[in-house]
């Protein structure tokens, strides 16, 4: 099996690589960033938001499977989304479309929580499950509309061609090392090495539903070895628990760090009572325990 990985220098996608490469998958990485120490693979630079670039590494790779992990998020993702909607929209479908033309037989990318909108309210105190949604106009964020309309057209490109597509939704991805995104401040508050309290944005008891980046990149790699056909939408699911549950584990690990909640938090953006049944169902994952997530996490494991 050959594997392309765009975004493959990223926070997960460097992740991702180490775990395939470990099972002994050939891979081949594709990042508008390269130069990460991190990843051990070969590294071509590509933006897919330039569709003719796409299309010729997939046409000189050959990939039996194509994983998408190259997306704008947080605050970037806002201050120009011009260049946003062309990674985000554009790229998504480049890298859709360039499968479908050199008969890929199945393209994993990285959906999120935030295709189901900003507001448990609306779905009840229930999990929610890949059969839910958000209409359009219920969305808070742009990343999460962006999110649902990439769903829609990979289902699309499924069942017009040949093409198995498969969108795992995240919940919030925390572990060291990340810099991007609008929970950015999940993963700082696992960095030791921090002198200053950390600032959590959001209020004490607000529920947050959060995996590991250990086990993002672990489901992810499991769909792409998948020797069965893949639902087109997957849950990771998630550790559902409030910023100050979070704060009380680390502390247990870490006691030298310092937290602080904001005075005026913000709302919150995610859902956080997310299902994970269908992924345990088709490929047999399990998140590990929160206090072991935590502690591999920074230990940098």
């Amino acid at each position: 099996m050959k594997v392309l990985v765009f975004g493959a220098a990223g926070f997960v996608g460097r992740r991702l690589v180490a775990e395939l490469t470990r099972a002994q998958v050939a891979v081949v990485g594709a990042d508008v960033e390269t130069a990460r120490d991190s990843v051990s693979s070969p590294i071509h630079a590509i933006d897919v938001s330039e569709r003719q670039a796409v299309a010729s590494l997939v046409a000189e790779i050959r990939p039996d499977v194509i994983v998408n992990l190259a997306y704008a998020t947080g605050d970037a993702l806002e201050a120009d989304l011009d260049r946003s909607t062309r990674i985000n929209v554009n790229g998504h479908l480049h890298v859709l479309d360039a499968a479908r033309d050199c008969g890929v037989a199945r393209v994993v990318y990285s959906s999120s929580i935030a295709a189901y909108g900003t507001d448990q309210s609306v779905y009840g105190d229930r999990q929610i499950t890949e059969s839910d949604s958000c209409p359009l106009e219920a969305h808070g964020t742009t990343y999460g509309a962006m999110k649902a309309f990439n769903d829609f057209i990979a289902r699309r490109v499924r069942a017009e061609s040949a093409v198995e597509t498969c969108g795992v939704r995240l919940s919030i991805v925390f572990g060291p090392g990340r810099r991007h995104g609008f929970t950015a401040w999940t993963s700082h508050m696992l960095e030791p090495a921090r002198g200053d309290a950390i600032h959590i944005p959001v209020a004490p008891d607000d529920p947050m539903s959060l995996v590991s980046a250990a086990d993002a990149a672990r489901l992810l790699a499991l769909a792409v070895r998948s020797p069965t056909s893949l639902p087109p939408i997957l849950n990771s699911g998630g550790y559902r628990v409030t910023a100050r549950a979070l704060v009380e584990e680390i502390a247990k690990i870490e006691p030298r760090l310092h937290f602080h909640f904001s005075e005026t938090p913000a709302a919150p953006i995610f859902v956080n009572n997310v299902s994970g049944a269908l992924a345990e169902h088709a490929l047999g994952f399990r998140l590990q325990p929160l206090p072991t997530a935590l502690r591999a996490e920074m230990a940098g494991q």
